[in-house]
């Protein structure tokens, strides 16, 4: 049972981490080479395939962190571990949230036709607070994976 909590958590983790690094290091790159129209329409499609997938696997890792961490014991180097990959977790959900998701909310409402004057800077906004919040995810990913590594030692 407990073998099969862990990968569950772990499966979490690997599908947020991977979401973020697929869209930093494919989708964003590429995004950021756009012109306005297709950047605009590109993002408005990217935001409903990821928009209902993120938060479940985001909220998925960081309360799977948080189980690790009280179930490996707080004061153990797995559990630590495990809850520093939440607290990890736990910033990518309120960078996200502050800068991303609102972002995301406002190019939903853009005419193709008629954007808005700041696009561009808007958009390199949205890059780099993604940079950051994947580079969060990372650690994130590594705490849970070092976490379960040590707890299999004892």
């Amino acid at each position: 049972m407990e073998n099969s909590f862990v990968l569950i958590v772990l499966l979490f983790a690997a599908l947020a981490t991977g979401g973020l690094l697929v869209n930093w290091i494919g989708l964003g790159r590429a995004m950021s080479r756009l012109s306005v129209s297709a950047y605009i329409e590109f993002h408005q499609h990217t935001n409903r395939t990821f928009d209902p997938y993120m938060p479940i696997v985001v909220i998925g890792a960081l309360a799977g962190g948080v189980a690790l961490a009280v179930m490996y014991g707080v004061h153990s180097i797995p559990g630590q571990l495990a809850a520093a990959g939440a607290v990890c977790y736990a910033l990518v959900l309120i960078v996200s949230v502050s800068t991303n998701v609102r972002i995301n909310h406002q190019i939903a409402s853009w005419s193709i036709q008629n954007p808005p004057r700041e696009w561009a800077q808007i958009r390199a906004r949205w890059i780099r607070f993604h940079i950051i919040r994947t580079l969060f995810s990372v650690p994130a990913f590594a705490g849970y994976v070092l976490a379960t590594m040590f707890n299999t030692g004892r």
